[in-house]
């Protein structure tokens, strides 16, 4: 699997003077955490994923969750883990004879509780080894512990598993409870941080609790008692000497272009005109810290994906602040636009070459727009 995978080698190099790093669930740790990108939701109920997948229907995908929470009635919920089940027995079947692993997406399921979790774990173990890892929602230190337990148990028998915490309850969003709150579960994450992947945020929830919702034109960061919210996640959670990768929220709108009636720069123009709020929410992301992002459509992954494509600039004035860390204090910009103080841009540096590896480094008049 690689970014931007819907690009012959060709265009792509026409557009990035990096390309991207190859990955697979084999990949370490930090890269993993790094190019989840947009990670798409799916039902379990879905029956047909397994010949999608097989006819590589999303080229550009390449994170994959096969939800068994929200996106799942009550009354399906059996049906949905045999579908799931199923799913899974079918695309190990492919990896045999007509597939490659490196073809695959990242593949996660998303469990409900604790209890759910055991009833998915011992229903899919036989064709867990697929997997990269499990989704845990409405984390919480009640819950938390129960969880990580049934994962450290499965990853002790052998699988190359990772667990994914969704923050997303009352408990977490009411200000008298949440700095406590997330302190303690700092705590409670570091000590299995081999195993937790990246923490995810659970927009959707927590503006229920004020029953709130953005329109397309608005992002998260306009709603204050959210932005509020995920700063203090942000400020627990992605400290420079002891943090987490920490996912953005799902954006929820789908509204695109008739494909079929659109080409060329047309259709990237009205593109990028009916997703103009996912387009602010990306930057404001990226702004502060989140890396990757949910998505529900797959209209969405290659936008997300195509914009944590590194600049040209900031790449060079990455390796330029890394070059220098130890013979200069401040310098010019090779841009000439700005200057690079190489100690306290170093942090951020080293976030950018990280990025660039996976995502790929855009020519110097090349923007994510000509990655769509």
């Amino acid at each position: 699997m690689r970014f931007h995978n819907h690009l012959s080698e060709q265009k792509l190099s026409a557009i990035l003077s990096k390309l991207p790093k190859p990955f697979t669930k084999h990949s370490t740790k930090d890269e993993l955490a790094l190019c989840l990108g947009a990670a798409m939701y799916t039902p379990g109920t879905r029956m047909q994923l397994a010949d999608e997948l097989l006819d590589k229907k999303f080229p550009q995908l390449t994170t994959l969750i096969i939800d068994l929470e929200d996106a799942v009635a009550d009354i399906d919920l059996e049906r949905a883990l045999e579908n799931t089940y199923s799913t899974l027995v079918k695309i190990d079947a492919f990896l045999t004879a007509r597939m490659e692993e490196a073809e695959l997406p990242l593949l996660f399921v998303r469990v409900r509780t604790p209890k759910h979790f055991e009833e998915v774990v011992a229903k899919l173990r036989p064709v867990q080894h697929i997997l990269t890892g499990y989704v845990m929602p409405k984390f919480e230190l009640e819950n938390g512990a129960a969880f990580l337990h049934i994962l450290k148990r499965e990853r002790a028998k052998g699988y190359e598993l990772y667990g994914m915490p969704v923050f997303e309850t009352a408990n977490l969003l009411y200000k008298e409870n949440r700095l406590a709150q997330l302190k303690n579960l700092h705590e409670l994450l570091a000590e299995h941080r081999d195993m937790i992947l990246n923490v995810r945020v659970g927009a959707t929830d927590f503006l229920g609790v004020y029953g709130i919702r953005r329109k397309r034109h608005q992002t998260l960061y306009d709603v204050m008692v959210l932005r509020d919210g995920l700063s203090d996640i942000l400020n627990v959670f992605g400290r420079q000497d002891d943090g987490f990768v920490v996912s953005g929220a799902v954006w929820e709108y789908f509204d695109a272009p008739n494909e079929e009636s659109q080409s060329g720069a047309v259709a990237t123009k009205t593109l990028t005109a009916a997703l103009a709020g996912l387009q602010r929410e990306c930057e404001f992301d990226q702004l502060n810290g989140f890396q990757g992002k949910t998505v529900i459509h797959p209209t969405h992954v290659q936008f997300v994906n195509a914009y944590y494509t590194v600049t040209h600039e900031d790449y060079e004035d990455a390796l330029a602040i890394l070059n220098h860390t130890h013979d200069a204090g401040v310098l010019k910009s090779t841009s000439g636009n700005k200057m690079n103080e190489m100690k306290p841009h170093q942090y951020w540096a080293v976030r950018i070459i990280r990025q660039a590896e996976m995502y790929g480094v855009l020519q110097s008049q090349k923007t994510y727009l000509d990655l769509l």
